[in-house]
Formats: C-alpha cells, structure tokens, sequence
C-alpha cells in the first residue's frame, strides 16, 4: 500500500460516549446498583470497539484505490481535488453533490474528490473524507502518473 488511512470517529465522540456509564448507573440504581457499574462500562468499551475496528479504510496501492468496502483502478480515475472542511467541502456535500457520487466520509475532516473517466462506470466521482487530504491526493496522482508511464495511455471505448 501507498497510503493507507482509517476514518476512526473524532476523539471528542468517545468523550461524550463515557457519558453512557453514569447513565446506566442511574438507571439501574433502585433495581441492583452493581448492575449499572457492570453494563455501563461494559457497553461503553463494546461500542468503542466497534467503531474503532469497523471503521472504514481508505488506502491506495499500485492498481486500485480502496475507500470502505468499495475499489476502483487508477485507470479509471481522473482529477483529484482537496476540499477543505468548512464552507468548501459542506458546498460538496450539499448543493453540489450528485446522488450517484460513492461517499465514504465522517464529519470534521477535509474531502478529496476523485473524478471517474470510466464511460461504463454510472458513478462520476467519489467523495472521500481525510484528515490527511493533501497526502491522500499527492499519493493518488503519483500512482496515476506512475501507472500511466508503466501501461500508456488508456482508451474504455
């Protein structure tokens, strides 16, 4: 692999999940108190495992670029833009998206949009979260160009 990224959840969403101990304590008080010491704790660290490991996975090697559970080949990919968080990338995400673009994003993090040059492929861009965006882009076009040189320009029709 290139470059490899998981897209785990902010630091600040497992702040606020510690929340759920004292909450199970209070509800299991007048039933059995140890009960809400166990569950609680208990269910926070099964939660934080969970979205810590089934976090999705963006990564880039020689052929493919790799977003989630999806893959596509370098070939088929055009022109990558880095969108930062903020206005820019909620503009792309609201009023410019396009209901056939693959997403695999997460909240507070910069956007790198790829573009799709495949004619078969009915998705025409995809729209990947980073907190590493300007590597992540780098990386794709150095794979592009180092593939380009390898195999030649490349006609779908």
């Amino acid at each position: 692999m290139l470059y490899s990224e998981r897209l785990r959840p902010h630091g600040g969403a497992y702040l606020a999940l510690v929340l759920i101990i004292p909450a199970f304590a209070v509800v299991f008080y007048e039933v059995q108190p140890i009960v809400g010491y166990i569950v609680g704790p208990s269910l926070y660290v099964l939660i934080f495992l969970i979205s810590w490991f089934a976090s999705p996975v963006i990564s880039v090697s020689d052929e493919q670029l790799f977003a989630g559970r999806a893959r596509i080949p370098l070939a088929a990919l055009g022109e990558v833009t880095v969108y930062r968080r903020g206005d820019e990338a909620l503009e792309q995400l609201r009023g410019r998206l396009d209901v056939r673009a693959y997403l695999c994003v997460r909240g507070g993090v910069d956007l790198v949009r790829v573009e799709v040059t495949d004619p078969e492929d009915p998705t025409p861009y995809w729209l990947l979260g980073s907190r590493h965006a300007d590597e992540l882009a780098a990386e794709l076009r150095l794979a592009q160009a180092a593939q380009s040189l390898h195999t030649g320009p490349r006609s779908f029709s």
